[in-house]
């Protein structure tokens, strides 16, 4: 740092001038302590007192700071002085809240001294940090596991914003589990039509989005290095690739709950008992029918909370559940049949 200019600050708030002697602690700062430029305030985190300490920065050069006032865990900001070191003497803590005044005891006086002193000392060894400088450009190019929704928007928005991204899905196709959807619930007023899952639409603008590279049937097999700097090793079908990116976006979505595992709903004794994702695949194909024998069923119940809040299986919520069985009254069921949730 450029030539050094020592200030100490001395604050009689919260009672620390009724505790010291400032004339006394004035004269250990100048005299021994050597800290140049000494002033005293009746409250040093006021807007003034600021304002002098600013106005000394620029018009003395001070540029090392003193300020023995109260504890340094709090008004950081009010003493934070750019491109300055300041160093922070807890007076009000330290002495004036834990000791008798001085008038009554004068080893009160003497450990404010002292406190002085040793900051005065320590200050005058104290360095500016300097930041840390690689010895290679950092990487700006962002990895974003996980090519459903969220994935998805991610790489959307960071491209858009001028990164380069790379874009990792394990499936063969983007969109994980709501591109699966036929339909998806309704987004807009009336809400009483439903719609294209929203995830298709974003599959196509990070298919237009020259900033995104998109791998597919490829999973993140090591990284390794440091933020800014990560080597990462990609496996696609065999074949494996390296590349540098800076960052790691993790969006590696949900899957659904094993539905064998939950035998009081008997899933798996009958065909006629599906998933919630079965029945979207069924919808997708253009007919909703009985597995069983492929007619068109006259009533089709929901169970909802399927394994969910139960110790045995799943404590939370899997949020979209409800959402989804209603949706699902207005998928085609061919013809008459009637829906109910229980």
């Amino acid at each position: 740092m450029e030539e050094r200019k020592y200030a100490a600050y001395l604050c009689k708030g919260c009672g620390i001038g009724g505790a010291v002697n400032f004339a006394d602690l004035s004269k250990v700062a100048t005299r021994e302590a050597k800290l140049g430029l000494v002033k005293e305030h009746d409250i040093m985190c006021s807007p003034e007192a600021i304002e002098m300490i600013k106005q000394d920065i620029a018009n003395e050069g001070v540029n090392c700071i003193v300020i023995a006032a109260c504890s340094p865990r709090v008004k950081f900001e009010e003493f934070d002085f750019p491109h300055c070191i300041v160093e922070r003497v807890g007076l009000r803590e330290l002495v004036a809240w834990t000791h008798d005044p001085a008038e009554q005891d004068k080893e009160t006086q003497a450990l404010a001294e002292d406190y002085l002193r040793m900051y005065g000392a320590k200050i005058k060894k104290t360095n500016l940090p300097e930041p840390f400088k690689y010895e290679e450009e950092l990487s700006k190019t962002i990895l974003v596991i996980g090519g459903g929704a969220a994935g998805l928007s991610a790489a959307l928005f960071a491209a858009r914003n001028g990164y380069q991204v790379v874009l990792v899905e394990k499936e063969a196709e983007l969109g994980g589990y709501g591109a699966k959807l036929h339909r998806a619930t309704p987004t807009g007023y009336p809400y009483t039509r439903l719609q294209e899952p929203p995830v298709l639409a974003k599959i196509k603008e990070v298919q237009a989005e020259g900033n995104i590279q998109v791998f597919t049937n490829t999973e993140v097999v090591k990284a390794e290095g440091q933020p800014g700097l990560l080597d990462v090793t990609l496996n696609t079908q065999g074949s494996e690739e390296s590349l540098r990116v800076g960052a790691v976006v993790l969006a590696a979505g949900w899957k659904p709950y094993d539905a064998t595992k939950l035998d009081k709903f008997s899933y798996g004794a009958s065909p006629d008992i599906i998933t919630g994702l079965q029945m979207e695949e069924m919808a997708k194909n253009g007919k909703i029918v009985r597995p069983s024998d492929g007619k068109a069923p006259e009533a089709v119940a929901f169970i909802l909370c399927a394994g969910q809040r139960d110790p045995d299986h799943l404590p939370y919520c899997s949020d979209i559940c409800c959402a989804s069985s209603v949706k699902r009254n207005g998928l085609n069921v061919s013809g008459s049949g009637q829906i109910s949730g229980i």
